[in-house]
Protein backbone atom coordinates (compact mmCIF):
# COMPACT_ATOMS: atom_id res chain seq x y z
CA UNK A 1 0.00 0.00 0.00
CA UNK A 2 2.81 2.39 0.87
CA UNK A 3 4.58 1.54 -2.37
CA UNK A 4 1.46 2.41 -4.38
CA UNK A 5 1.21 5.83 -2.68
CA UNK A 6 4.91 6.52 -3.32
CA UNK A 7 4.49 5.46 -6.96
CA UNK A 8 1.53 7.84 -7.39
CA UNK A 9 3.59 10.71 -5.93
CA UNK A 10 6.48 9.99 -8.33
CA UNK A 11 4.10 9.86 -11.29
CA UNK A 12 2.50 13.13 -10.25
CA UNK A 13 5.85 14.91 -9.95
CA UNK A 14 7.02 13.56 -13.31
CA UNK A 15 3.93 14.84 -15.13
CA UNK A 16 4.41 18.52 -14.41
CA UNK A 17 2.64 21.09 -16.46
CA UNK A 18 4.97 22.85 -18.90
CA UNK A 19 3.77 26.22 -17.63
CA UNK A 20 4.71 25.29 -14.04
CA UNK A 21 8.18 24.30 -15.22
CA UNK A 22 8.50 27.59 -17.09
CA UNK A 23 7.44 29.58 -14.03
CA UNK A 24 9.89 27.71 -11.81
CA UNK A 25 12.70 28.38 -14.27
CA UNK A 26 11.75 32.03 -14.49
CA UNK A 27 11.80 32.37 -10.69
CA UNK A 28 15.24 30.77 -10.50
CA UNK A 29 16.54 32.95 -13.35
CA UNK A 30 15.16 36.07 -11.72
CA UNK A 31 16.87 35.11 -8.47
CA UNK A 32 20.20 34.68 -10.24
CA UNK A 33 19.78 38.02 -12.00
CA UNK A 34 18.86 39.91 -8.83
CA UNK A 35 21.50 38.31 -6.59
CA UNK A 36 24.40 38.01 -9.01
CA UNK A 37 24.19 40.07 -12.18
CA UNK A 38 22.32 43.19 -11.07
CA UNK A 39 24.78 44.16 -8.31
CA UNK A 40 27.67 43.76 -10.76
CA UNK A 41 25.99 45.95 -13.35
CA UNK A 42 25.15 48.61 -10.75
CA UNK A 43 28.75 48.54 -9.51
CA UNK A 44 30.08 48.90 -13.05
CA UNK A 45 27.81 51.86 -13.83
CA UNK A 46 28.76 53.47 -10.51
CA UNK A 47 32.42 53.02 -11.44
CA UNK A 48 31.77 54.66 -14.82
CA UNK A 49 29.82 57.52 -13.23
CA UNK A 50 32.70 58.19 -10.84
CA UNK A 51 35.18 58.14 -13.74
CA UNK A 52 33.03 60.53 -15.79
CA UNK A 53 32.29 62.92 -12.92
CA UNK A 54 35.90 63.22 -11.79
CA UNK A 55 37.26 63.49 -15.33
CA UNK A 56 39.30 60.34 -14.83
CA UNK A 57 37.64 58.64 -17.81
CA UNK A 58 39.21 61.14 -20.22
CA UNK A 59 42.55 60.94 -18.42
CA UNK A 60 42.41 57.14 -18.39
CA UNK A 61 41.53 57.09 -22.09
CA UNK A 62 44.35 59.52 -22.95
CA UNK A 63 46.94 57.52 -21.01
CA UNK A 64 46.01 54.25 -22.69
CA UNK A 65 45.34 55.68 -26.17
CA UNK A 66 48.69 54.47 -27.56
CA UNK A 67 48.10 50.94 -26.23
CA UNK A 68 44.59 50.77 -27.65
CA UNK A 69 45.90 52.26 -30.91
CA UNK A 70 48.15 49.20 -31.32
CA UNK A 71 44.99 47.12 -31.47
CA UNK A 72 43.14 49.60 -33.69
CA UNK A 73 40.67 50.47 -30.95
CA UNK A 74 39.50 53.92 -29.82
CA UNK A 75 40.87 55.09 -26.47
CA UNK A 76 37.45 54.83 -24.76
CA UNK A 77 37.55 51.05 -25.16
CA UNK A 78 40.06 50.82 -22.29
CA UNK A 79 37.24 51.86 -19.97
CA UNK A 80 35.27 48.77 -21.03
CA UNK A 81 38.29 46.60 -20.27
CA UNK A 82 38.79 48.25 -16.87
CA UNK A 83 35.13 47.78 -15.99
CA UNK A 84 35.00 44.17 -17.11
CA UNK A 85 37.88 43.47 -14.72
CA UNK A 86 35.31 43.78 -11.93
CA UNK A 87 32.12 42.72 -13.70
CA UNK A 88 31.71 40.90 -16.99
CA UNK A 89 28.07 41.92 -17.30
CA UNK A 90 28.84 45.54 -16.43
CA UNK A 91 31.65 45.77 -18.97
CA UNK A 92 29.49 44.29 -21.71
CA UNK A 93 26.64 46.65 -20.81
CA UNK A 94 29.06 49.56 -20.95
CA UNK A 95 30.29 48.49 -24.39
CA UNK A 96 26.68 48.30 -25.56
CA UNK A 97 26.02 51.80 -24.24
CA UNK A 98 29.14 53.06 -26.05
CA UNK A 99 27.81 51.53 -29.27
CA UNK A 100 24.45 53.22 -28.65
CA UNK A 101 26.06 56.65 -28.18
CA UNK A 102 28.49 56.20 -31.09
CA UNK A 103 31.71 55.99 -29.06
CA UNK A 104 32.30 52.47 -30.40
CA UNK A 105 31.22 50.92 -33.67
CA UNK A 106 29.48 47.54 -33.59
CA UNK A 107 32.62 46.00 -35.16
CA UNK A 108 34.83 47.45 -32.42
CA UNK A 109 32.49 46.11 -29.74
CA UNK A 110 32.59 42.70 -31.43
CA UNK A 111 36.39 42.76 -31.40
CA UNK A 112 36.35 43.72 -27.71
CA UNK A 113 33.93 40.97 -26.70
CA UNK A 114 36.33 37.98 -26.56
CA UNK A 115 38.86 40.08 -24.68
CA UNK A 116 36.22 41.19 -22.20
CA UNK A 117 35.18 37.60 -21.59
CA UNK A 118 38.77 36.53 -20.99
CA UNK A 119 39.58 39.42 -18.65
CA UNK A 120 36.11 39.50 -17.15
CA UNK A 121 35.83 38.75 -13.50
CA UNK A 122 39.56 38.40 -12.84
CA UNK A 123 38.95 39.18 -9.18
CA UNK A 124 36.19 36.54 -9.04
CA UNK A 125 38.50 34.07 -10.78
CA UNK A 126 41.18 34.77 -8.23
CA UNK A 127 38.88 34.24 -5.26
CA UNK A 128 36.74 31.38 -6.56
CA UNK A 129 39.26 29.32 -8.48
CA UNK A 130 42.86 30.06 -7.62
CA UNK A 131 42.50 30.59 -3.88
CA UNK A 132 39.91 27.88 -3.27
CA UNK A 133 41.82 25.24 -5.25
CA UNK A 134 44.92 25.84 -3.19
CA UNK A 135 47.16 26.81 -6.09
CA UNK A 136 50.68 27.48 -4.85
CA UNK A 137 51.20 31.20 -4.35
CA UNK A 138 54.31 31.09 -6.53
CA UNK A 139 52.15 30.01 -9.50
CA UNK A 140 49.12 32.24 -8.95
CA UNK A 141 50.60 35.25 -10.71
CA UNK A 142 51.35 33.18 -13.82
CA UNK A 143 47.73 32.08 -14.10
CA UNK A 144 46.53 35.70 -14.05
CA UNK A 145 49.31 36.85 -16.40
CA UNK A 146 48.44 34.14 -18.92
CA UNK A 147 44.79 35.18 -18.80
CA UNK A 148 45.75 38.75 -19.67
CA UNK A 149 48.18 37.68 -22.40
CA UNK A 150 45.46 35.55 -24.02
CA UNK A 151 43.00 38.43 -23.68
CA UNK A 152 45.18 40.93 -25.49
CA UNK A 153 46.21 38.33 -28.04
CA UNK A 154 42.50 37.84 -28.81
CA UNK A 155 42.14 41.61 -29.21
CA UNK A 156 45.00 41.69 -31.68
CA UNK A 157 43.75 38.64 -33.64
CA UNK A 158 40.19 39.97 -33.60
CA UNK A 159 41.37 43.19 -35.21
CA UNK A 160 42.28 41.23 -38.32
CA UNK A 161 39.80 38.34 -38.31
CA UNK A 162 36.43 39.98 -37.53
CA UNK A 163 36.59 42.55 -40.36
CA UNK A 164 36.88 39.66 -42.84
CA UNK A 165 33.26 38.75 -42.05
CA UNK A 166 31.71 42.18 -42.46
Amino acid sequence: MEQTTALKKETKSEKRNIFDSFQDGTRKGWGIFVKSMLPSIVMAYTFIYILETTGLMDLFSDIFAPVMGIFGMPPISIVCLATVFFSRAGGCALAASFVADGSLTPMQATILLPTMFLIGGTINQWVRVISVCGTRSSRQKYIIIMTWIMAFLSLWVGRFVFPLFS
